[in-house]
């Protein structure tokens, strides 16, 4: 598995953020809102990730906490798995899939979104 972060958030505070959470994103694609993309719900970001990647979008599963970022999970052809953070579920129903917490997430979830 390889692992991209797509966020608008910029540059720097993304950085802290994944800092402070002990995340190796140094070890990662990470496209963030200091760059050149338009912004979700356009799928801009998420294509960017994959190409970056070397891998179809249609071979992502996106993790989403916002409407906008479900519908451009979705309009990038990714599989999308959408958490009840921000937003209620009624309000991410173009997912995939909708979690109450990330942490349910595991390998053979990504798998089963992925069709393997």
């Amino acid at each position: 598995w390889v692992v991209a972060i797509a966020t608008g958030s910029t540059k720097e505070k993304t950085i802290a953020v994944l800092d402070s959470a002990e995340i190796p994103y140094d070890q990662m694609v990470c496209i963030t809102g200091s760059e050149p993309h338009a912004r979700k719900p356009a799928p801009d970001m998420f294509l960017a990730a994959a190409e970056k990647l070397s891998v179809a979008p249609s071979d992502c599963v996106v993790i989403e906490d916002s409407p906008s970022g479900v519908l451009a999970a979705v309009a990038a052809g990714a599989r999308c798995i959408a958490v009840t953070n921000s937003f209620d579920a009624s309000r991410l129903s173009e997912a995939d899939l909708i979690i109450d917490s990330v942490e349910k997430v595991s390998l053979d979830t990504l798998s089963s979104l992925l069709g393997r």
